[in-house]
């Protein structure tokens, strides 16, 4: 069923289903206090992938930017949860020494 969907679909709506799923998951995922952190670092790894992302249509740059935004506030969110506590320690030993 998903193959003729596509066969269907032209690559425009292909792109406007999928930024509306990926905004869908943002308003789900990324709580307002995490909402200025997963911005900043959404607008750093896009200003590091150069001017083609500027030429990309606007549903893929929205697309783009709230998926890395998606991610980085599930990981803010894994770390304020103590879920890598351990690794901290490893990774930033400095953090924990007096």
């Amino acid at each position: 069923m998903r193959i003729l969907a596509a066969m269907t679909s032209s690559p425009q709506e292909e792109i406007k289903n999928a930024a509306q799923v990926i905004s869908d998951m943002h308003v789900a995922t990324v709580p307002s206090e995490h909402a200025r952190a997963a911005g900043h670092a959404a607008a750093n790894l896009c200003s590091g992938a150069g001017h083609r992302l500027l030429y990309a249509p606007p549903e893929l740059q929205q697309l783009i930017t709230q998926a890395i935004e998606i991610g980085y506030a599930t990981a803010l969110q894994d770390v304020r949860d103590g879920d890598f506590d351990g690794d901290i320690q490893e990774w930033r030993p400095g953090l924990f020494q007096e």
